[in-house]
């Protein structure tokens, strides 16, 4: 019997068993084969083992979306993926946004898909900053689109966004600051129609500045769905000695319902801070074995009861209930300098990558808690040449949401570097490792030395870039 004669049901278990890249290329030898080969139940089985960024439409479920359309999302993820990983990958183009006669953009956020990008800008004087927070529209990089522009009085210090398409609506969190006032986050929801409008906004003072001069400031902030999940620290002094504790505040921003949650006591950092539907993660830069803590959030912060919602205080503090923890293979203290975290194929996933001063190693490391589909996945630890000049700090470095790219300023030479991860593809091992992105002779229409922030989305490759000058651009690598 040939191969294309056997029965459907065996054809469809061989195809499952293969590569997507062999699924396609079988594809091609007859009709039967092709008509197998494009099934919608094959691809929704595909999508779930695709070690690859798909560049699944934002709040899209993969499993509403057709064979066909599942197809094209990968043949391109497949083509992206032989660019990016060239040593002579290039920007190929860099659109300017704003003009050098603004103030700096001093936090960004591009949401997964490269489609939309929110970008806070401050001015004003000291004692009276304002910001203007921007919600811009990239689906034409040529032709980007200020769809909103929100008018904000204080200093904006990072900001954080969350799209849910159901209601065509952005959740967008800003940290503020301002002179002889504690910091405070303003939330505001942005409907999208013509125009875009704000459809509520409202403040959410952490907690104010103690009476014996202690501060509270403001570390990191996430969203997802309903839920904002707020790090800040609080610093006293007694008896000559700092005492620092880190708190976690949680909000359900339908119902109102809040917790305080402690989160690490001592003079530690939260080094890593994620936050999913129903988990939270934390990592202490204290941890030895190096380690990240998976967390319940308090069902009473989940529960979509408008009726009499659950708001502890800042002054009842909670104990976080511990889920599991997952020890990461270096096992050492390490700086965890970027994270990510996403629901990939509606499974949680979490990545870092961390590196210490004392050595020029860097390590990748891409997971999920323990309880969910897939198992802890450790990315190959390396130390290659292109680490042995340290990435910058801050929002210098950009990390994808599934772990699997990597963008950074190299801070010693002060040029671009990318990084993907090592994947298998036709029984054979793709190595993971970093090249040069912009080399100094780029041809690019700034200097590399004025880069102030980067924003990047792995599944297209997209890249934001702000300089100190005041300008703004979007670039597509690839």
């Amino acid at each position: 019997m040939r191969f294309i004669d056997l029965p459907a049901d065996p054809l469809l278990a061989i195809f499952l068993d293969l590569d997507v890249e062999d699924v396609l290329a079988l594809q091609q030898l007859c009709r039967a084969l092709h008509e197998i080969g494009s099934l919608d139940y094959l691809w929704h089985k595909l999508v779930r083992t695709c070690n690859l960024p798909l560049d699944i439409p934002l709040g899209a479920d993969s499993a509403t979306l057709s064979g066909q359309e599942l197809q094209a999302i990968v043949v391109k993820a497949l083509k992206l993926d032989h660019n990016w990983r060239k040593p002579d990958a290039r920007i190929r183009r860099a659109i300017p946004i704003m003009c050098s006669d603004r103030s700096s953009v001093n936090s960004m956020h591009l949401l997964p898909g490269g489609k939309w990008l929110i970008t806070t800008q401050c001015a004003g004087s000291y004692d009276a900053p304002h910001t203007d927070l921007i919600l811009w529209c990239l689906d034409d990089i040529t032709s980007p689109v200020n769809v909103k522009t929100v008018p904000i009085d204080g200093y904006a210090r990072s900001c954080q966004a969350y799209y849910q398409p159901a209601q065509h609506k952005f959740t967008v969190a800003v940290t503020l600051e301002q002179s002889e006032r504690p910091e405070w986050i303003k939330v505001y929801h942005i409907s999208l129609g013509s125009p875009a409008v704000v459809t509520h906004s409202e403040s959410l003072g952490i907690r104010p500045v103690a009476s014996d001069g202690a501060v509270y400031v403001v570390d990191d902030l996430r969203i997802c769905g309903d839920t904002l999940g707020v790090i800040y620290r609080y610093i006293s002094r007694q008896d000559m000695n700092f005492i620092d504790t880190i708190y976690l505040y949680l909000r359900n921003l339908v119902t109102g319902a809040a917790a305080t949650i402690t989160a690490c006591e001592g003079r530690c950092c939260i080094h890593l801070f994620e936050l999913f539907r129903d988990q939270y993660a934390l990592a202490c830069r204290h941890d030895l074995p190096a380690q990240v803590s998976i967390y319940d959030i308090p069902s009473s912060i989940i529960s979509a009861n408008l009726e009499s919602p659950v708001n502890f205080g800042p002054d009842h503090i909670l104990e976080g209930t511990l889920s599991t923890r997952c020890h990461l293979p270096h096992g050492r203290s390490f700086s965890y300098e970027a994270s990510s975290g996403s629901l990939e194929r509606g499974i949680p996933i979490l990545s870092t990558m961390s590196f210490s001063w004392a050595s020029p190693e860097v390590i990748m490391n891409r997971f999920s808690p323990p309880g969910h589909e897939t198992r802890f996945i450790g990315l190959p630890t390396f130390a290659s040449q292109a680490f042995l000049h340290r990435p910058a700090i801050g929002d210098h470095r950009q990390l994808g949401a599934t772990g699997r790219r990597a963008v950074w300023v190299d801070s010693d030479e002060l040029i671009l570097r990318k990084w993907s991860a090592s994947r298998h593809c036709r029984g054979e091992t793709l190595s993971a490792g970093a090249t040069v992105l912009t080399p100094p002779t780029s041809g690019l229409p700034f200097e590399q030395r004025e880069i102030y922030r980067i924003a990047f989305d792995e599944a297209t490759c997209r890249l934001c870039i702000s300089l100190r000058t005041g300008e703004l651009y979007v670039c597509d690598v690839l």
